[in-house]
């Protein structure tokens, strides 16, 4: 079922804000191939009624890539975004990161993972921070979460 999570950030009157609808189910099957493959038994299906951006996609499979670990169990798992959209607020793609994260947080129950944004005064911009030693779009994949 089709779930929609709204992910604020709001400080000193600036914000960031996404809202991110998603399903997620297991399938035998191979993954759609309109999918992004996350992992041997991850992947995440952009929505299918416009071609994202393609920062918000990267951000999206960052994001998912987090919980990769923790969400496969060796059926395939497809993360089913069917919208995303960044309502009223200052545009950084990272925060689709942070919105796949939250959502992943609530539908499944896991631990927060480390994964967050400051507004860093002094440089008038938005700090985000990411789990341990993960540098995002390298060919290491993070570390699992720890809960």
């Amino acid at each position: 079922m089709y779930d929609t999570f709204r992910y604020r950030y709001l400080h000193a009157g600036m914000g960031l804000a996404a809202d991110l609808r998603a399903d997620a189910y297991e399938t035998d099957d191979a993954p759609p191939p309109t999918s992004l493959l996350i992992n041997r038994s991850l992947s995440l299906r952009l929505p299918a009624d416009r071609t994202p951006y393609w920062l918000d996609a990267a951000w999206l499979a960052f994001g998912a890539s987090l919980h990769a670990e923790q969400l496969t169990d060796g059926r395939a798992l497809i993360l089913d975004v069917e919208a995303f959209t960044y309502p009223h607020a200052d545009y950084r793609s990272e925060v689709a990161a942070l919105a796949i994260d939250g959502w992943i947080h609530r539908r499944f129950g896991l631990a927060p993972c480390g994964a967050t944004v400051v507004y860093d005064r002094p440089s008038h911009r938005f700090a985000f921070n990411w789990p341990g030693p993960v540098a995002p779009f390298t060919d290491e994949p993070p570390p699992p979460c720890s809960g």
